[in-house]
């Protein structure tokens, strides 16, 4: 009981200060988890065919807002290519748009000389998510947002 009230009348004595109200990052598995789940969602949404035996995902360090060390994840997938990848790609963007991402169009010419179309968002659940589309395949990539944890335990 003296406990309860002494550890009460510290709380309320003294202003908060501003390490009383950053809040903890969450932790990078968390953080991981939902980039993954946001990246399948747009594998879906897209109606491209996704190879899994050509998917990858990988940890790094990255900084925290506190200036800690964390880590992210890299969340990288591969599929066929589409008969209109325009189309596609301004699929997946005005989905990402609704979604609440800042999107972003380019194109370039893969090796193959082909055109792809990408579409680059930022915002929500993921630090950066890239689509891109070309007839002869297709892309996807994703990055976490920055969690507390070290990336040699995210695998």
């Amino acid at each position: 009981m003296l406990l309860a009230a002494f550890l009460l009348a510290g709380c309320a004595a003294g202003t908060p200060t501003k390490e009383d109200t950053v809040q903890a990052a969450p932790i990078a598995e968390h953080q991981r988890r939902q980039a993954a789940d946001y990246v399948e969602e747009t594998m879906r949404r897209s109606g491209v065919d996704w190879d899994a035996d050509r998917s990858e995902e990988y940890a790094q360090d990255c900084v925290l807002a506190d200036g800690s060390a964390g880590a992210l994840s890299n969340i990288v997938r591969t599929g066929a290519g589409v008969d209109d990848p325009e189309a596609v790609t301004k699929s997946v963007g005005t989905a990402w748009a609704r979604d609440g991402l800042t999107v972003e169009y380019t194109t370039d010419e893969m090796t193959s000389g082909a055109k792809r179309y990408l579409v680059n968002g930022r915002g929500g659940v993921v630090e950066r998510i890239q689509f891109g589309a070309a007839t002869t395949k297709s892309s996807m990539g994703g990055v976490s947002k920055c969690g507390t944890g070290d990336a040699a335990d995210l695998g």
